[in-house]
Order: C-alpha cells, then sequence, then structure tokens
C-alpha cells in the first residue's frame, strides 16, 4: 500500500522565492512530488522566509492596509519588497490580530535583539551571580537573580523591563532563603545567555559602544567584584577562566591594569554557607583577577558599583586618599 508523509506547509503562509523560480499563484500549488525509492512518495518543503523577514512583512502589511491597499496589492507589494509571497488567509489573520510571526515572543530572534547598555549590563550580570533555567516540560526559559542587596536586584529587573519593552520587574524575597529574587521568561535572552557562555556570541553586544562595555563591567562586577575592607583593591571572581581574561582586556580599554587571572578555591574545596550552616564542595575551580589601587581612581569614574555598600568603601578609600575629584 502507498504511504505518504504529511505535507508541511510555509509557516505563517510563507514562501520565499528569492534565488528560485517564480511561482504564478503560491496558494495553489501544494508542493512538488518526487518520486524516492520503495515506491513511497514524498513531497518536496517549501523554504520558510527568515524570521526576521517574516517581522518586517507583518508590519508592512499592516501600514499598507492603513493606506487603503487591497489584499491583492499588499500581496504583490510584500513581494515586491521583501522577495516572498503571503498567502491571504495570513494577511487576514494578521490584520485581524488572530496571529503574528512573534508567536508570543517580544523579540523573536536574536538578529532582532539591539544592543544597549541595559543588555549588557544584564548580560555581566548573568555572567556572574544570575542565572538560567530551561524547563523543558513545559517549554518555560528563565532568567534571574537571586541577592541580598535590593538595590542591585531591582536594577536587574528595570533594565529587563527596558530590554522586553515592558514596566520593570519586581523583586520578591525568597521565603526560603531571606533575599531578593527576581524571575523572567524569554527564549531569546536564554540563547543569547546560555552556559557555558559563547564570548563570540556576547562580543557584539558588550562591545557596541564605551557606555555599553562599561555597563557589562559593572554588571560583572556587582555579581562577582568583592572589594578589600580597607578599600584598597577589588577583586573579581569567576569559574570561567575566560570571562576573566575578557574582562581584563575590557578594563585595559579604559586604562585600569588587573593582574591574574590567578588561582582561587579548588574544585572539591569544602565550603562554609553562613545563611544555611551547611557544608558544600566546590564543583569547579575558581580564578580571580587584582585591581591595586593605582586603578581604582579609574574604575570608580568608568565602572562604579551598583550596589552602594561596594560604592560606598570605594568613595571612602578613595576620599581618604585624596583621590576622589567631587563634582
Amino acid at each position: 500500500m502507498e504511504t505518504r508523509e504529511p505535507v508541511e506547509g510555509p509557516r505563517e503562509g510563507f514562501q520565499e522565492v528569492k534565488g528560485m523560480a517564480q511561482v504564478p499563484d503560491p496558494e495553489k500549488q501544494e508542493g512538488e512530488e518526487v518520486k524516492k525509492k520503495d515506491n513511497i512518495t514524498k513531497t518536496k518543503r517549501r523554504k520558510v522566509a527568515p524570521i526576521e523577514i517574516r517581522i518586517k512583512a507583518f508590519h508592512d502589511v499592516r501600514k499598507l492596509r492603513k493606506r487603503g491597499l487591497s489584499y491583492t496589492e499588499i500581496r504583490k507589494e510584500i513581494h515586491r519588497k521583501h522577495g516572498v509571497w503571503i498567502s491571504m488567509r495570513t494577511i487576514s489573520r494578521w490584520l485581524r490580530g488572530v496571529s503574528s510571526p512573534y508567536n508570543g515572543r517580544r523579540i523573536p530572534s536574536l538578529e532582532l535583539l539591539k544592543p544597549s547598555e541595559d543588555l549588557a549590563n544584564v548580560i555581566g550580570v548573568v555572567l556572574g551571580d544570575g542565572f538560567i533555567v530551561e524547563r523543558k516540560h513545559c517549554y518555560s526559559y528563565i532568567i534571574g537573580l537571586e541577592g541580598k542587596d535590593k538595590e542591585f536586584v531591582e536594577d536587574f529587573g528595570r533594565r529587563l523591563g527596558k530590554i522586553l519593552g515592558r514596566e520593570p520587574y519586581k523583586p520578591w524575597i525568597n521565603a526560603r532563603t531571606g533575599r531578593y529574587r527576581i524571575e523572567i521568561t524569554s527564549r531569546t535572552l536564554y540563547e543569547l545567555l546560555r552556559k557555558p557562555v559563547d564570548l563570540k556570541r556576547i562580543r557584539r553586544y558588550v562591545e557596541h559602544c564605551p557606555k555599553c562595555a562599561t555597563a557589562f563591567l559593572r554588571g560583572l562586577f556587582d555579581s562577582e567584584g568583592c572589594i578589600g575592607k580597607d578599600g584598597r583593591y577589588i577583586k573579581l571572581y569567576n569559574t570561567n577562566y575566560e570571562v576573566l581574561v575578557y574582562a581584563q582586556k575590557l578594563l585595559r580599554r579604559f586604562g585600569i591594569e588587573a593582574t591574574g587571572p590567578w588561582p582561587d578555591k579548588q574544585k572539591g574545596t569544602t565550603m562554609h554557607d553562613p545563611r544555611t550552616g551547611k557544608q558544600y564542595k566546590t564543583k569547579k575551580d575558581c580564578y580571580y583577577i587584582y585591581i591595586g589601587a593605582e586603578s581604582l581612581p579609574k574604575f570608580y569614574r568608568y565602572v562604579g558599583f551598583t550596589i552602594r555598600r561596594k560604592q560606598k568603601r570605594l568613595e571612602y578609600y578613595l576620599r581618604r586618599k585624596g583621590l576622589l575629584q567631587e563634582d
């Protein structure tokens, strides 16, 4: 008995035609049948236009309709401008608000994620104290932060809101730990920040401009930076050696010298958690870079801390040494 595989139509009624033979009426063409071995017939699947083109077409469809164009005229104009055919049904669904190529995602792809200081800072935070979780059973992609400094977690929520075009996310207190916590869902941010981090993937957002670079460093130092009790030095810790080397290179652009990375704690070191009173063993080697007193004025000028207790300690040291330039 002859069997057939189901025919998969184009996503959201699209058919890509650039570089392909022109199709007189793409709505009526169901696909070209190709004979395979064992007397099984399969159907060639249509190429789907990239998400970026589908989204541009979506916005153009709405604009063209407001100008009074008919569905047929809209189809032709979208094909002329973007090289793709859209079905009448898709145009109708878009205009009625029944569907859209966003599929419920504020930022559907990394290509549509724009560089900004807020995004660079969030990247730095997630490479430190922040966390990302994929919950496969419910297709949920979580980005979050938990910390004892309210202003730090609030700033993280505010920046996430600006990135995703929403109101600032407000932290709540985790009853188990007594710390402030924020969790949001975004598949696009998850794809960007999933670990182990790909420095090549984040570089275009971090190195977009000097302000983005310093925002990234601030997020990283807020998360993993430690300033000495007397304020004479700053250390940045991380289990990813390459992240510390990358931070060093960025710091040098602003004349901030950092030595290292130096080894700190080895994998398997027994640690004591003062919050829970429990002991645990480290799962990875940990390293740090060291910023000495001579570079602290430039660190304060270009990077600084969002966390007030760290910033105040740095200011106190610089003021005591006569190195703080008051406005």
